[in-house]
């Protein structure tokens, strides 16, 4: 920080950093960034969120994106569902799902998914959720097509 720079460049700057450090230096990231363009390098989704106002996302040294977290967000609008009956996830008419997140509520497991069509209605557990930016990049480097 020595002479004020212009441009900071950040590579994974709260890897390591314990929950407590990371949301103390994600807020000087975020106080720094008023004063002076921050790029910021990292895999750790939840620090794009709370500080980037853009996201750029390369993949095979290709530009894939160049937008604000909220419009990237609004790319997966209608595709993104959630389910504690894994049998909605499953494909029962060839199209593929892609899995983005499994978790523990109330001693079900809730399945977190992509698909490009809404999966059958005859599952009445399944339901669309607002994307957010974890949905975004597990979809973008995604190794099958969705």
């Amino acid at each position: 920080m020595l002479n004020e720079p212009k441009i900071l460049i950040l590579d994974e700057p709260t890897a390591g950093l314990d929950p407590k450090e990371r949301v103390r230096f994600r807020n000087l990231i975020s106080s720094l960034s008023k004063e002076r363009i921050v790029i910021l390098s990292t895999h750790i989704v939840s620090d794009i969120e709370t500080i980037a106002n853009r996201v750029i996302m390369f993949k095979d040294h290709k530009l894939l994106a160049n937008d604000t977290p909220v419009a990237l967000c609004g790319t997966l609008d209608g595709k993104v569902y959630e389910t504690d009956d894994i049998s909605a996830y499953a494909d029962d008419r060839g199209r593929s799902s892609l899995l983005l997140t499994e978790r523990q509520e109330s001693g079900k497991t809730i399945t977190r998914f992509c698909r490009d069509e809404r999966p059958r209605s005859s599952v009445n557990s399944v339901r669309s959720v607002s994307p957010n930016l974890e949905d975004v990049f597990l979809y973008v480097y995604r190794d099958k097509e969705v």
